[in-house]
C-alpha cells in the first residue's frame, strides 16, 4: 500500500524499515517543518507478539514532548489514523536526524580515536542522566540506537523498550539486545539507571576495540559469559586505550549494580577527567567545552539543554601568560567566561581586579551595546582557558538561555559592586 498522508502529515518518501515499523520523511503543514514518521506495522496474529509490539508503541507515545534534550531524538507527537483502511495505523512523529548509527564506527576499519570515543560517551551519559531524571530507563542502549550527525554530534533514539516510572502501561520484560544487556536484565531482576550504564560500558568497549565485550557461538553461551566471565579490558585489544578509560569500562561492566558508578553524574565526572583542559589542545570538542563549563559557577543555574546551547557558538582558547584578551580604548564586542587560570583587569597600568575561573569579563559589551571602546585591559597572568562569545551570539540563543546569561551577568556585577563598596569603605 502506498501512503500519501497519515493524520495531518504528508508523506514524502520512505527512509527505512525495521522489524516493527517503517520510517517515512513527512511534512508537517502546521509546524512548517519536515518530520520523521514512524508507522507501526500491522499487529502480528500471535497475541503475545501483538501485545509486545503494542506496548513498545505505547511506551514511545507516552514520551511525546517529555524527553527534550539536545542528545535525545525528540518524540513530537503520536496518533492513530483509521482512514487508511480497516486496520488502524499507529504512528509516532519524531525530529529528523540526518546521520548514521554509531554502529558504523564499531567496524574494525573505522574505529575512532579514544578521545573522540570519550566525547561521544560523555554526551550519551548526559542524555541518559536527563532521561533518568524524568523516570526513564532506556533498557536497549546499543550502537544502532545512537545516531551520529554533523561534526560527531549525536542523539539517543528508540525508547520503545524503555521502563517508565509511574507509568500505567504494563512494562515488557526481557527486552534489549543480548550483547549489551546487563546481568540483571538477563536474570529478569529489578533494573534501574545502572542497567543503561552497563550497556553504555559495552558500547564504549565495542567502539574502542571493534569487538563486543562478550562473544560466543550461540545465545546461551553469550548469556553465560555475561553472567560469569570477568569484564574484558579494552587496552588488551587496543593498547592506546588510556588506563583511566580501562577502569571506567570495567566499573560500568560490573556484574552487580552496586559495583557500578553510584550516579550518572559520577560516571560523567570520571569521563570528564579524560576531557581535561590542561592538555593544551588547539581545539576542544563540544563535550570538552560542556564538561568544563558544567564545573563553573557562572553556569551553575543553566540546565543541561541550555548549557549545550551556550557552548555551541563559543570559541575556546588557551591564552599564554601575558597575552591580552581585551585592550583598553579599543572597540570590541566579545565577552569571556574564564574556565581555568587567572586574569588581571588593568586601567592605564593600574590593577583593578583579578578574575578567577567561573567569572566573566567583557560583559559590558553585551550590556551597553553602544560601540564605545573598552575602558580597561584584560591580560592572562598565567596560562588560562577562556570561553569567548560575541554579543550577537548571545542574542541568537533561546529566550530561556539568554535569561540565564542575564542572571549570571547580574550576579557577577552585584558581587563586584559589593567588593568595590567594601574597598571604598576601607
Amino acid at each position: 500500500m502506498t501512503l500519501e498522508r497519515i493524520g495531518k502529515y504528508e508523506i514524502k518518501r520512505l527512509l527505512g524499515e525495521g522489524a516493527t515499523g517503517s520510517v517515512y520523511l513527512a511534512a508537517d503543514p502546521f509546524g512548517q517543518r519536515d518530520v520523521a514518521l514512524k508507522v507501526m506495522k500491522k499487529l502480528p496474529a500471535n497475541p503475545e507478539a501483538a501485545r509486545r509490539q503494542l506496548r513498545f508503541f505505547q511506551n514511545e507515545a507516552a514520551l511525546a514532548g517529555k524527553l527534550r534534550h539536545p542528545h535525545i531524538v525528540s518524540i513530537l507527537d503520536a496518533g492513530v489514523d483509521d482512514r487508511a483502511g480497516p486496520e488502524l495505523v499507529r504512528y509516532l512523529v519524531m525530529e529528523v536526524v540526518d546521520g548514521d548509527p554509531l554502529s558504523r564506527y564499531c567496524e574494525r576499519d573505522a574505529l575512532l580515536d579514544p578521545a573522540r570515543i570519550v566525547g561521544l560517551a560523555y554526551k550519551v551519559s548526559k542524555a541518559l542522566e536527563f532521561a533518568n531524571s524524568v523516570g526513564v530507563v532506556h533498557r536497549d542502549i546499543k550502537p544502532a540506537n545512537i545516531m551520529v550527525h554533523g561534526d560527531f554530534d549525536l542523539k539517543v533514539s528508540d525508547f520503545g523498550a524503555a521502563q517508565l516510572a509511574r507509568s500505567e502501561i504494563t512494562q515488557v520484560s526481557g527486552v534489549g539486545s543480548p550483547a549489551y544487556m546487563s546481568p540483571e536484565q538477563l536474570k529478569g531482576e529489578e533494573i534501574d539507571f545502572r542497567t543503561d550504564m552497563y550497556s553504555l560500558g559495552a558500547v564504549i568497549y565495542h567502539l574502542l576495540t571493534g569487538l563486543r565485550p562478550f562473544r560466543a557461538g550461540n545465545t546461551f553461551e553469550l548469556i553465560q559469559a555475561i553472567l560469569n566471565e570477568p569484564a574484558p579490558v579494552p587496552s588488551e585489544v587496543r593498547p592506546d586505550t588510556p588506563k583511566l578509560l580501562d577502569d571506567i569500562v570495567a566499573r560500568a561492566l560490573s556484574k552487580s549494580r552496586a559495583g557500578r558508578f553510584e550516579s550518572w553524574d559520577e560516571f560523567g565526572v570520571a569521563l570528564a577527567k579524560l576531557l581535561a583542559l590542561d592538555s593544551g589542545a588547539a581545539a576542544l570538542s563540544e563535550a570538552e567545552k560542556f564538561a568544563a563549563s558544567r564545573r563553573l559557577k557562572f553556569f551553575a543555574k543553566f540546565s543541561d539543554a541550555e548549557l549545550w546551547e551556550a557552548v555551541r557558538p563559543s570559541v575556546w582558547r588557551l591564552h599564554p601568560a601575558g597575552e591580552e584578551l581585551i585592550r583598553e580604548d579599543t572597540p570590541d564586542e566579545h565577552l569571556y567566561v574564564i574556565a581555568s587560570g587567572l586574569l588581571k583587569v588593568t586601567r592605564r597600568g593600574k590593577l583593578l581586579n583579578a578574575v578567577s575561573p567561573g567569572e566573566c569579563v567583557g560583559e559590558m559589551a553585551y550590556a551597553r551595546r553602544d560601540g564605545r571602546p573598552r575602558s580597561a585591559s584584560v591580560t592572562a597572568v598565567e596560562p588560562s582557558w577562556a570561553m569567548r562569545l560575541r554579543a550577537p551570539d548571545v542574542d541568537a540563543l533561546s529566550e530561556s538561555c539568554r535569561a540565564r546569561f542575564n542572571e549570571a551577568f547580574l550576579s557577577i556585577m552585584a558581587e563586584r559592586l559589593t567588593m568595590l563598596g567594601g574597598r571604598l569603605i576601607a
